[in-house]
């Protein structure tokens, strides 16, 4: 019996195959059968040997390439997913289980299951929904065109898109990343929806649209869309006027960058004309009642005044919030005190409490949005007097509680009014999830800016105290910036001098320099020891290049001290008996300068070598306001510090 049926061709072919799935002991097995089988075949008979058939079984056990192929694997894959949908559906009959049973699939990225589910569900029921699912996760996944092809399947299939469909398209074509692709697709099918009988666009696709040409900087296509509104289903919204309101701040930037200043000037003026064009109609639907703004719009329109060439018409960012928010303009002279306006207090968490002076109107509620364009146009406009009393009627009698970027638009707001004292007092109320270095360097650069005023040195040791007593670790740029105050800082010695005291100006500017360094003595040490010694080597290269960039700055930080060193020597500030413990100092800095430039090949195996083959320091290490023949680094700008006098002296 088993000989008879391994001489079977077919069967020994079927025989070997099940061997070799089953594994190669078997198979060796079924081979040996063969063989024995073939040699019994051979003496069962006295008849002479025929002549040998051919035989096309298989010469190895191999199996063949089509039966686990690709084909094969999807093809199972495909059954797999059949019998599961098939389950699902002979329990889900309901449209909207179905469609929450697609969304459930789709978030666990089984994609194509969910797609095979929605299309046998088509074939007797509406789905749309679950359509709508289906689009979306394509275009969450930057899939534009699978999208656009699921689309018109749904409606091969019989399946009626609704007003979510085209909302789905149209905010997924705003998310896009190919930019100009998306506003073809978006205006294509919003025309589609136009000359659709059975349902019309509304406000949320004309929104959807707008914002899709706006942010591919299409103009053109964007007004186009924007002449399809009417006063029922498709009514302009505030989102409708912010939309191109922006749309127009950012094309007036972007068309810009590489025109002459006259140009630029010009076309920032045809912006600035264009929305308030656009404003007037905004104002006339408000007042009637037929459109309710909000601060997001009254601030876009604020931002596109902001453009505006001239100061003047920048300052009428003041009068647009007063208009829409019931905020005064501080810069006028008012009938009342803002402060004792009942109807304004805490309007930023209750709302406002009364309309303006048409009755079917309501003002805009502000908020950080509006103290952000506030305190930029006080900045702008040269208004920063006022800087203050706007604050405090913002903060304390609105209810507005500032963020970050509140708090450092306030900072930069002092730094262009030089008010180094305000900048100084603020840190110490800045809250404390907000204590960073950057407001500690804007405020230590308006100190900077502020260094007519015989008080910046000591505002700026107000800063570097807060600093030093908030941070863990102060700021080596915040430091620099300290060091270059008392550098910059001598004005009123200048004035002296002229008035024939010199030896008494250069001493008591001296004076003013040796102090900043010894403040800056304890600092130093504490950024030292925490990059050189405290910090572990990163695991990484990427974090020991970043290391390695800490401790340049740490050494930028000790050669500028090292400089000012100097420059007190090389000009006889002080008498020697005074530079005793300053040349102590200096050499220590020196000798970690050294220490630091001494195995510079190391980390830097790259950098040029000087003819001389010796280790030298690069100028451009040092801060470029502190390079020789800068009018605030020496006492007489003809003169130029000698970095290494010291050195030469201590040899």
């Amino acid at each position: 019996m088993a000989g008879s049926f391994l001489s079977c061709r077919a069967c020994l072919l079927r025989t070997i195959q099940l061997a070799a799935r089953r594994g190669p002991v078997e198979a060796s097995a079924v081979r040996a059968a063969a063989h024995l089988s073939q040699q019994r075949r051979s003496y069962t008979t006295e008849s002479p040997p025929a002549a040998p058939a051919p035989v096309d079984a298989p010469r190895t056990l191999q199996v063949p390439d089509g039966e686990n192929s690709a084909a094969v694997a999807e093809k199972r894959q495909r059954e797999k997913l059949q019998r599961a949908v098939n389950k699902h559906l002979d329990y889900m009959d309901d449209p909207w289980k179905i469609a929450q049973h697609v969304g459930q699939t789709l978030a666990k990225d089984r994609f194509d299951e969910a797609l095979l589910l929605t299309q046998r569900a088509s074939k007797d029921r509406q789905v749309v929904v679950a359509w709508n699912h289906l689009i979306d996760y394509q275009l969450e996944r930057q899939h534009l065109k699978k999208a656009i092809k699921l689309f018109n399947e749904m409606k091969k299939r019989g399946q009626l898109p609704n007003v979510q469909t085209f909302t789905v398209i149209f905010r997924g074509c705003a998310r896009s990343q190919h930019p100009k692709a998306a506003v073809a697709e978006a205006v294509k099918h919003y025309n589609i929806l136009m000359a659709d009988k059975r349902i019309q666009p509304n406000s949320i696709h004309l929104n959807a649209v707008l914002n899709v040409c706006a942010r591919a900087g299409d103009l053109d296509s964007m007004f186009l869309i924007a002449d399809t509104v009417n006063d029922s289903t498709r009514a302009p919204t505030a989102y409708t006027y912010t939309t191109i309101l922006n749309a127009l701040r950012h094309s007036a930037w972007r068309d810009s960058k590489e025109l002459s200043q006259q140009q630029q000037s010009t076309n920032l003026q045809k912006v600035v004309d264009r929305a308030n064009g656009l404003w007037i109609e905004v104002m006339d639907k408000w007042k009637q009642g037929r459109l309710v703004i909000d601060e997001e719009l009254v601030c876009s329109m604020g931002r596109v005044l902001l453009l505006a060439p001239k100061r003047e018409d920048r300052r009428l960012v003041l009068d647009l919030l007063q208009q829409t928010m019931n905020i005064p303009n501080l810069t006028k002279a008012l009938a009342s005190d803002p402060f004792q306006d009942a109807d304004m207090q805490n309007v930023a968490i209750n709302g406002p409490s009364k309309a303006s002076t048409s009755s079917k109107a309501i003002y805009a509620i502000p908020g950080r949005n509006t103290l952000a364009l506030l305190l930029t146009t006080l900045a702008s406009s040269k208004l920063t007097t006022v800087g203050i009393k706007y604050w405090n009627l913002m903060i304390r009698h609105y209810g507005i509680v500032p963020d970050n970027d509140n708090w450092l638009r306030m900072f930069g707001m002092l730094k262009v009014a030089k008010a180094s004292a305000h900048a100084a007092s603020i840190l110490e109320i800045l809250p404390k999830e907000f204590v960073d270095p950057k407001p500690y360097r804007i405020a230590m650069e308006t100190c900077v800016r502020d260094n007519i005023n015989q008080n910046a040195i000591e505002n700026s040791t107000v800063i570097l105290n807060s600093m030093m007593s908030r941070l863990d670790v102060p700021d080596i740029h915040t430091l620099r910036l300290y060091l270059r105050v008392a550098l910059v800082s001598h004005y009123h010695f200048r004035t002296r001098a002229q008035n024939g005291d010199e030896a008494g100006a250069k001493r008591e500017y001296g004076v003013q320099i040796t102090t900043a360094l010894a403040n800056l003595w304890e600092p130093y040490k504490k950024v030292h020891y925490h990059y050189f010694k405290a910090t572990p080597t990163p695991a990484t290269q990427e974090g020991k290049g970043i290391l390695y960039n800490d401790k340049r700055e740490v050494i930028a930080l000790a050669r500028l001290m090292f400089s000012a060193f100097n420059k007190v020597i090389n000009e006889s500030m002080l008498p020697e008996k005074d530079l005793r413990e300053l040349r102590a100092v200096g050499a220590k800095i020196n000798r970690e300068i050294q220490a630091f430039y001494s195995d510079r090949e190391k980390a830097e195996p790259k950098l040029r070598h000087s003819s001389s083959g010796e280790h030298e320091v690069p100028v451009g290490v040092e801060d470029a306001t502190h390079r020789p023949g800068g009018g605030d680094f020496v006492w007489d700008t003809t003169k130029s510090g000698d970095p290494v006098s010291l050195r030469k002296e201590r040899r």
